[in-house]
């Protein structure tokens, strides 16, 4: 007979769970700061690049309005990912992971908790940016499925980038050093991408990498949801982009759970 405890089996087990697990990582996020970093910062970054770079991108046929929103929501799911690898690393400083390796639980409760909740701070500055930016001009021209597919997709990119995050987080018991770290490597993939102005507008050197990194083909996938036209194209390749992080990122997670303590 397997000494395995039955509370660590099955899928009911996993779910309810993680659910619990999810409502304490909610739970440890202030209101304060969710209010703060979910939606007064979203909404002071929409207007506040919009006020700087609209009217000089107007001159080169971009509506900004439509443009922007979908780069502030990228930039969130950043911060979402972050957030999660801060999250992991205080709970093994404190030493929450080992007790959770400890309790007669299932172990994918975790991954799952963690997910749930950065899926639900993630559509908190989903929807936070779209009404800040339907304000500002930003519309679906391709109807509410693609408005869902747009969600979809920023989503899976946040969860995506958690996965990687989390790896980071798992492997250190120092949350500030692993949150500045990440911001060290997030803004270089942000800025020199498409995500504030057009990949023809960066230098003839610099232009060939901007248009071939994964930040840049989410960012063209939600750009072609939110104006309709051709999107089979733009979502197949940030759906491959992220498929291929995720494996990575995965394997990187799982490892870094195992030798956490």
């Amino acid at each position: 007979m397997s000494a395995v405890p039955r509370t660590e089996r099955g899928l009911a087990n996993l779910v309810a769970q993680g659910m619990l697990l999810a409502g304490r990582n909610v739970r440890l996020s202030s209101v304060t700061d969710t209010v703060v970093t979910m939606v007064i910062f979203p909404v002071v970054f929409v207007f506040g690049f919009l006020a700087l770079f609209g009217n000089l991108l107007q001159v080169r046929g971009v509506d900004y309005a439509q443009f922007l929103p979908p780069a502030i929501v990228v930039q969130w799911m950043f911060s979402v990912a972050i957030s999660a690898a801060f999250s992991f690393a205080s709970d093994r400083r404190t030493g929450m992971l080992a007790r959770y390796r400890a309790l007669a639980i299932n172990r994918g409760a975790v991954v799952v908790g963690r997910m749930a909740a950065d899926a639900l701070r993630a559509l908190l500055a989903i929807a936070v940016i779209l009404v800040t930016g339907y304000v500002a001009g930003f519309r679906f021209q391709a109807g509410p499925l693609a408005a869902l597919g747009f969600v979809a997709l920023s989503v899976c990119f946040a969860l995506t980038l958690a996965a990687g995050t989390s790896a980071l987080g798992l492997a250190s018991r120092e949350p500030e050093a692993v949150s500045s770290t990440l911001h060290l490597i997030y803004l270089p993939l942000l800025m020199i991408s498409s995500a504030f102005v057009p990949a023809d507008a960066f230098p003839g050197w610099l232009e060939p990498v901007v248009r071939a990194q994964p930040v840049t083909a989410v960012l063209d996938a939600l750009r072609a949801l939110a104006d309709g036209g051709a999107t089979a194209g733009p979502v197949l390749r940030a759906v491959l982009w992220m498929a291929g992080l995720l494996a990575v990122f995965s394997l990187a997670a799982v490892r870094a759970f195992r030798r956490a303590t």
